[in-house]
Order: structure tokens, then sequence, then C-alpha cells
């Protein structure tokens, strides 16, 4: 029984009293050699004052997330470029139209499905007719900022032509990039050699 007790009280004494090489709370017993950026990262709370939480469920691998529907994507790009052209800004509008244009592009409707092939064609139309009124708007204030010099137009007219590989399959929009064309002509400003 004494041998108990003299544990007991031994313990005791060691909850009670720890040692003093243990002891980090007293200033003369900081590691000197610790940088100064470890201890205030304990101080800034990056580790959490309670510990950290420990579930007690098992763990399950999380399957990666599935891709989006190609058509949704276009959609939500497309409702972007709409809000872009209304905030005129349209470099960003032309951008995120083209590729809301591209993705609609991309996706097949079979012919037998007449309700969602007619909706699919009046996004592309959309899409389309945003591209081409974005960047032309882009492309003459592109030009007038440069100074509109011939050296200038020639540049605006190139950037025009580049709209016809979409503007092509509308009527509407191939006008509207003829009449633009035409506006970047640049006359010859000396008589042709004869």
């Amino acid at each position: 029984m004494d041998r108990r007790i003299l544990i007991g009280f031994f313990l005791l004494c060691l909850a009670c009293f720890p040692l003093a090489a243990s002891d980090t709370s007293r200033p003369e017993n900081n590691d000197t050699d610790q940088p100064v950026a470890v201890l205030d990262s304990e101080d800034e709370g990056i580790i959490p004052e309670g510990g950290l939480t420990v579930s007690t469920q098992p763990i399950t691998p999380i399957e990666p997330l599935p891709e989006k529907n190609p058509y949704e994507k276009a959609l939500k790009e497309l409702a972007s470029a709409q809000g872009l052209l209304q905030k005129g800004r349209m470099e960003a509008a032309s951008d995120v139209s083209l590729q809301a244009y591209d993705d609609l592009m991309s996706v097949h409707v079979p012919r037998r499905l007449k309700k969602k092939r007619k909706k699919l064609l009046a996004d592309r139309h959309q899409a389309a007719t945003v591209y081409v009124t974005s960047s032309l708007a882009y492309i003459e204030d592109f030009v007038k900022q440069a100074g509109g010099g011939p050296r200038d137009t020639t540049e605006g007219r190139a950037r025009v032509a580049d709209l016809r590989d979409v503007s092509v399959n509308y009527s509407e929009l191939n006008k509207k990039v003829t009449a633009a064309l035409e506006r970047y002509t640049v006359s010859s400003s000396t008589p042709a050699a004869r």
C-alpha cells in the first residue's frame, strides 16, 4: 500500500508542478533560434485554438464534377456577352460572344427535334448578332483612336473582313459587314500611273 501512495503522490506532483526545463511559458526558456514568423503564425490563428476537428465518418472519394452541357455553357456565355454589350465593353463582348457562337456551333440537334433545333438556330443567330455588332463598334473605336489614317483604315478593313466567317450565314449581318467594309475602303491619294 505504501508503494501505491508514493507513486500516486509522485504523479500528482508531476501534474501540478511541471519540470522547469519543459516550461516554455517563461521568457528565459524560449528558444532564441526559432524564427519570429513561426511564433507569429500561431498568434494569427492559423492553427485553430480548439485544435483540428476530426470527423468520425468514413472518407469517401469524391468523383470529379460532371462537365456542363455545352449548350447550357454557351447560353451562359451569350448572356454574359449581352451584359457586356449593354455596359459598353465592346471588346470583351466580342470575345465572349464569339466563344458562345463557337460552342453553339458544336452542339448538334437532330432535325426531327424541330422545337429544340429551332431554339438552337435562334440562339446561334443571337450570338452571331452580338458578335458582329460588338466587333463593328470595337473596330470603329479602334480606328478612331488610332487616328484614322490609311494604315489604320487598312487594319480596320482587315478586322472587319474577319467577321465574314460568322456573318456569311445571316443575310442582315452580312449586309452590315459589307457596309462596314465599304467605309474602310482606302482610296489612293495619288492618281494611278498610266
